[in-house]
Protein backbone atom coordinates (compact mmCIF):
# COMPACT_ATOMS: atom_id res chain seq x y z
CA UNK A 1 0.00 0.00 0.00
CA UNK A 2 3.14 2.63 1.00
CA UNK A 3 4.72 1.66 -2.61
CA UNK A 4 1.30 1.87 -4.28
CA UNK A 5 0.84 5.25 -2.61
CA UNK A 6 4.06 6.45 -3.28
CA UNK A 7 3.52 6.19 -6.93
CA UNK A 8 0.08 7.66 -7.22
CA UNK A 9 1.05 11.13 -5.20
CA UNK A 10 3.29 12.11 -7.04
CA UNK A 11 4.58 15.90 -6.73
CA UNK A 12 2.29 16.90 -9.91
CA UNK A 13 -0.51 14.91 -7.79
CA UNK A 14 -0.13 16.88 -4.81
CA UNK A 15 -0.43 19.88 -5.98
CA UNK A 16 -4.18 19.50 -7.46
CA UNK A 17 -4.94 18.54 -3.80
CA UNK A 18 -7.47 20.77 -2.04
CA UNK A 19 -5.55 22.13 1.16
CA UNK A 20 -8.16 23.28 2.42
CA UNK A 21 -10.48 20.08 2.26
CA UNK A 22 -7.36 18.57 3.49
CA UNK A 23 -7.62 20.42 6.66
CA UNK A 24 -10.90 19.08 7.29
CA UNK A 25 -10.18 15.43 6.87
CA UNK A 26 -7.20 16.06 9.52
CA UNK A 27 -9.88 17.73 11.71
CA UNK A 28 -12.12 14.91 11.42
CA UNK A 29 -9.50 12.31 11.44
CA UNK A 30 -6.71 13.08 13.16
CA UNK A 31 -6.96 16.43 15.14
CA UNK A 32 -8.47 14.28 18.24
CA UNK A 33 -4.90 12.85 19.10
CA UNK A 34 -2.26 14.90 17.06
CA UNK A 35 -1.70 18.64 17.28
CA UNK A 36 -1.09 20.19 13.71
CA UNK A 37 -0.04 24.41 13.67
CA UNK A 38 -1.18 24.67 17.67
CA UNK A 39 -4.66 22.86 17.03
CA UNK A 40 -5.90 19.65 18.01
CA UNK A 41 -5.38 17.08 20.77
CA UNK A 42 -2.11 15.79 23.11
CA UNK A 43 -2.59 11.98 22.53
CA UNK A 44 -0.27 11.36 19.65
CA UNK A 45 2.55 13.50 18.97
CA UNK A 46 2.48 16.80 17.40
CA UNK A 47 2.54 16.92 14.09
CA UNK A 48 3.75 20.50 13.07
CA UNK A 49 7.59 19.85 13.51
CA UNK A 50 7.88 16.23 12.21
CA UNK A 51 9.24 14.95 8.93
CA UNK A 52 5.77 15.51 6.99
CA UNK A 53 7.17 17.15 4.33
CA UNK A 54 8.41 13.33 3.37
CA UNK A 55 5.79 11.50 1.78
CA UNK A 56 7.78 8.19 2.79
CA UNK A 57 8.00 9.25 6.38
CA UNK A 58 4.08 10.35 6.21
CA UNK A 59 2.81 7.13 4.30
CA UNK A 60 4.68 5.28 6.57
CA UNK A 61 3.17 6.38 9.73
CA UNK A 62 -0.58 6.79 8.69
CA UNK A 63 -0.56 3.39 6.76
CA UNK A 64 1.59 1.61 9.11
CA UNK A 65 1.15 3.03 12.92
CA UNK A 66 2.54 0.38 14.95
CA UNK A 67 5.56 -0.47 12.93
CA UNK A 68 7.12 2.29 14.89
CA UNK A 69 5.90 3.56 18.13
CA UNK A 70 8.39 6.05 20.28
CA UNK A 71 8.05 4.89 24.26
CA UNK A 72 5.96 7.83 24.95
CA UNK A 73 3.53 7.51 22.99
CA UNK A 74 2.60 3.40 23.74
CA UNK A 75 -0.80 3.06 24.86
CA UNK A 76 -0.70 1.48 28.60
CA UNK A 77 -4.19 0.30 30.22
CA UNK A 78 -4.11 0.61 33.76
CA UNK A 79 -6.58 -1.67 36.09
CA UNK A 80 -6.90 -0.47 39.58
CA UNK A 81 -7.99 -1.93 42.91
CA UNK A 82 -11.08 -0.21 42.74
CA UNK A 83 -12.75 -1.70 39.80
CA UNK A 84 -11.70 0.43 37.01
CA UNK A 85 -9.39 0.24 34.00
CA UNK A 86 -7.74 3.79 32.10
CA UNK A 87 -6.39 4.02 29.18
CA UNK A 88 -3.74 6.10 27.94
CA UNK A 89 -0.60 7.59 27.76
CA UNK A 90 1.59 7.83 30.41
CA UNK A 91 3.11 11.38 30.49
CA UNK A 92 4.85 11.89 33.56
CA UNK A 93 5.77 9.46 36.46
CA UNK A 94 7.35 9.94 40.29
CA UNK A 95 8.37 7.55 42.95
CA UNK A 96 4.55 7.91 44.26
CA UNK A 97 2.74 9.09 41.27
CA UNK A 98 2.20 8.81 37.60
CA UNK A 99 -0.23 10.38 35.31
CA UNK A 100 -2.11 9.32 32.13
CA UNK A 101 -3.61 11.58 29.55
CA UNK A 102 -6.36 10.54 27.76
CA UNK A 103 -7.93 11.72 24.45
CA UNK A 104 -10.13 14.41 27.16
CA UNK A 105 -7.84 14.86 30.25
CA UNK A 106 -5.30 13.89 32.18
CA UNK A 107 -5.18 11.90 35.41
CA UNK A 108 -2.89 11.37 38.32
CA UNK A 109 -3.27 8.42 39.90
CA UNK A 110 -0.96 6.96 43.01
CA UNK A 111 1.11 3.78 42.28
CA UNK A 112 -0.30 2.23 45.42
CA UNK A 113 -4.21 2.55 43.64
CA UNK A 114 -2.76 0.49 40.73
CA UNK A 115 -3.33 -3.04 40.48
CA UNK A 116 -2.13 -3.72 37.02
CA UNK A 117 -0.63 -1.84 33.90
CA UNK A 118 -0.12 -3.12 30.51
CA UNK A 119 1.68 -1.27 28.11
CA UNK A 120 0.01 -2.31 24.35
CA UNK A 121 2.22 -3.62 21.47
CA UNK A 122 0.06 -2.17 18.98
CA UNK A 123 -0.30 2.19 18.13
CA UNK A 124 -3.88 3.20 18.82
CA UNK A 125 -4.15 5.14 16.20
CA UNK A 126 -5.83 3.04 13.96
CA UNK A 127 -4.70 0.87 10.57
CA UNK A 128 -6.22 1.52 7.39
CA UNK A 129 -7.24 5.37 8.19
CA UNK A 130 -6.48 5.43 4.60
CA UNK A 131 -9.08 2.89 3.21
CA UNK A 132 -12.26 4.84 3.91
CA UNK A 133 -11.06 7.77 1.88
CA UNK A 134 -11.34 8.55 -1.98
CA UNK A 135 -7.92 8.95 -3.86
CA UNK A 136 -8.93 12.63 -4.21
CA UNK A 137 -9.35 12.77 -0.14
CA UNK A 138 -5.92 10.86 0.28
CA UNK A 139 -4.37 13.52 -2.18
CA UNK A 140 -6.20 16.25 -0.18
CA UNK A 141 -4.86 15.05 3.45
CA UNK A 142 -1.60 14.58 2.05
CA UNK A 143 -1.18 17.49 0.30
CA UNK A 144 -2.55 19.46 3.73
CA UNK A 145 0.00 17.41 5.86
CA UNK A 146 2.94 18.18 4.11
CA UNK A 147 1.77 22.26 3.29
CA UNK A 148 4.22 24.38 5.31
CA UNK A 149 1.73 26.52 6.81
CA UNK A 150 -1.69 26.44 7.62
CA UNK A 151 -4.37 27.08 5.19
CA UNK A 152 -7.60 28.42 5.56
CA UNK A 153 -11.14 26.59 6.17
CA UNK A 154 -13.44 26.81 3.17
CA UNK A 155 -16.63 29.59 3.71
Amino acid sequence: RITQLHKTLTPEVRKKGDLSTGRLLFQSLCASCHILYGQGGKLGPDLTGSGRANLGYLLENIVAPSAIIPAEYRMSVLTLKDGRTLTGVISSTNDRTLTLRGITEETTLEKGDIKEATQLPNSIMPEGLLHALTPGQTCDLIAYLMHPTQVPLKK
